[in-house]
């Protein structure tokens, strides 16, 4: 999910126990990524050593070490850092790494907040921070992720321009029901959130599906009712049997979004892709249709089961 940090060092534009930090078991080279709770894991050397399981977050503005691995590896404490999440801003610790390295990417020194592993659900995440100047591909027929750089689009492939704010890609050319909204790609989310701006859009009330309770990576929650919208287009493509939740979260504000109606995609919609591209370079987003009919139709698996970064 969008997590925005203010404070400590300027950036560039696992649920584990202690005992548990364990190495990724795949090589940094291949990039392949494992499908932790819906979450995309890729293995990340931090300061030479590892490589250890990191989630891919789009929507995050800096990179996160967990406690559990930051104590292993005895990373140094750095100065104390604002995020902004789905429940709210909160004051968290960060630590000093000198690198992370994934494939070909690899980070100058960063202040990195240090979360727990058991709310991250892995031993880290790859925040844009560590994204930027590169052109992100998930194939989740596949189920791996690579890096590299910018090329024109093959056919097939539906590219879109973006907006980039503080380093994440907004998508613009987008609709409910008829009228203008923004997205933003969020791979660190299962569920998609729109904002009250935009369900003020709608011309009748949505179907709901029932309340969920989501949970960030500080451990809070926030109760939402699911619900289900059609008539969402992205491009050229249309969505119908839509399910997402309503909330006026705070990463909308971040982004200069509460009062525009807009979309956070995660990844209960992202994966009904086969592939999908996105280059920080030249502001440009590229899905590849699925072999079937899109159907989003998804009740979050329950109640107890949702959870979303």
């Amino acid at each position: 999910m969008p997590l925005l940090a203010s404070g400590g060092q300027p950036q560039k534009d696992a649920g584990l126990p202690p005992s548990a930090v364990q190495p990724a078991t795949a090589p940094a080279e291949t990039l392949g990524f494992a499908d932790r709770a819906s979450r995309m894991t890729v293995p990340v050397s931090v300061d030479g050593k590892g490589p250890y399981a990191f989630i891919v977050d789009t929507g995050a503005e800096r990179s996160v070490v967990s406690r559990e691995l930051a104590d292993t590896l005895g990373l140094d404490a750095g100065a104390r850092a604002r995020l902004f999440d789905f429940a709210g801003s909160s004051t968290v610790n960060t630590v000093k790494v000198v690198s992370l390295t994934a494939g070909s990417l690899s980070t100058s020194a960063i202040e990195a907040p240090a979360l727990s592993a058991a709310n991250l659900g892995a031993s880290g995440m790859l925040g844009i921070d560590a994204l930027q100047g590169h052109r992100v591909i998930v194939d989740f027929d596949h189920n791996r992720m690579t890096l590299a750089p910018a090329k024109r689009h093959a056919k097939g492939e539906i590219v879109m321009r973006a907006e980039a704010r503080l380093g994440q890609l907004i998508v613009t050319k987008a609709w409910f029901e008829g009228h203008p909204i923004d997205v933003v790609i969020d791979t660190g989310s299962w569920i998609s959130v729109g904002n009250k701006a935009m369900l003020a859009l709608a011309k009748r009330k949505p179907r709901s599906l029932g309340p969920i309770t989501t949970y960030s990576v500080t451990g809070r929650s926030f109760d939402a009712d699911y619900v289900m919208i059609n008539d969402v287009r992205i491009g050229d493509i249309k969505f119908d049997n839509f399910g997402l939740s309503f909330a006026d979260a705070p990463p909308f504000a971040r982004l200069g979004l509460a009062d525009k109606p807009a979309l956070i995609l995660g990844m209960s919609s992202l994966k009904m892709f086969r592939r999908l591209e996105m280059d920080f370079v030249n502001r440009e987003i590229a899905f590849t249709l699925p072999r079937g009919p899109i159907n989003f139709h998804d009740t979050c698996r329950g109640v107890a089961n949702c959870k979303t970064l």
